[in-house]
């Protein structure tokens, strides 16, 4: 899927629901949100018998839990059929086509604007300012 595509369900997305809260989107899309013990598993989305289930790592911070719970919501979006692959610490990179479009989701979705304040901000500053990981940084213009 092009990012121009993914941009366009995000922002549909965003503006049918008056939201860019991940939770809240999740919510309205009747996706169930569960929080586990996963070990070194960050989160993963799978779909059983047409109900979505997006896992998270109870042990995640906050700001993790955020990024993972935006990345699985782009899975749920983008890929609703398939069951990806969990997100561990050795694989967050992965550049899986599907991974990639996860990533550009959440990044887009995360990224509100509010940091417009900031001056001469880099790529670096703005992923720090919303607590996202720094590889994500293909993602801004």
């Amino acid at each position: 899927m092009r990012g121009f595509l993914i941009d366009d369900k995000l922002n549909k997305l965003v503006q049918k629901y008056g939201t860019r809260n991940p939770y809240k989107i999740a919510e309205h899309l009747g996706i169930k949100v569960l929080f586990e013990e996963l070990g070194e598993i960050h989160g993963y989305y799978n779909k059983l018998k047409r109900i979505k289930l997006i896992h998270i790592n109870i042990n995640s911070t906050e700001e993790e839990i955020l990024y993972i719970l935006a990345h699985e919501l782009g899975h749920a979006v983008c890929h609703p059929n398939e069951n990806t692959p969990q997100l561990s610490a050795r694989s967050i990179t992965s550049e899986l086509k599907i991974e990639k479009e996860a990533d550009y989701f959440a990044t887009k979705l995360i990224i509100d604007g509010s940091h417009e304040e900031m001056i001469n901000p880099t790529k670096y500053d703005i992923l720090k300012y919303y607590g996202l990981p720094w590889y994500l940084d293909r993602y801004i213009n």
